[in-house]
């Protein structure tokens, strides 16, 4: 049987044929909404991924916040010691000041990170403060685990909480961590253009 418009076999038209133009239409308005599904699955993907992101990055931080806090207090890039220090490196050779360069970039950018996860946490405690008992408990939670070192079964007994509670705690605090350290971005808001 034979198009009744260009007399081509049927389901094959010229390109010429009306009823070649609404296939290609149809065809054209598929192909679009497939990429926009396409093109949404993959946003909210990386919008996922990115708020996972920042929850792991958290939990490094708090896994890390002891060390980093000696580093800082320790540093001799945040006392007094700093001018002495410049001299020498003017003095050495090249390497030894470009060691140095980086040892002093290196303890200024850890207190600056730590300053600001500082600033966050006492927001964190403020709003835990004002909170019913449960958000207080994972703020002490948090504390006792990450910042005390206290192993998961003293917690679980100074709180009387079972251990999928611990889990869930420190999940929820580290959740509301991680927006205050991480703003906007960390709740999967922001997309990238």
């Amino acid at each position: 049987m034979k198009c009744e418009l260009c007399h081509y076999p049927e389901g094959y038209h010229s390109i010429t044929c009306p009823e070649s133009k609404t296939e290609r239409q149809e065809i054209i308005r598929m192909a679009v909404e497939a990429s926009k599904e396409y093109d949404e699955k993959q946003r909210a993907k990386n919008i996922k991924l990115r708020y996972e992101w920042k929850l792991r990055n958290t939990k490094l931080l708090l896994n890390h916040y002891n060390s980093f806090k000696d580093h800082v207090d320790e540093s001799i890039y945040c006392s007094d010691q700093m001018d002495t220090i410049d001299i020498i490196a003017e003095i050495e050779d090249c390497t030894a000041s470009i060691d140095i360069k980086s040892i002093k970039k290196s303890a200024q950018k850890t207190f600056v990170i730590m300053s600001h996860i500082n600033s966050m946490l006492e927001i964190y405690q403020a709003l835990c403060d004002r909170s019913g008992e449960a958000d207080q408990r994972r703020s002490r939670v948090l504390k006792m685990f990450f910042f005390d070192n206290a192993k998961v079964p003293d917690i679980l007994q100074a709180e009387s909480i079972s251990e999928s509670t611990f889990y869930r705690d420190i999940d929820s605090a580290v959740s509301k961590l991680s927006s205050l350290i991480f703003g906007i971005e960390a709740g999967g808001l922001m997309t990238e253009r």
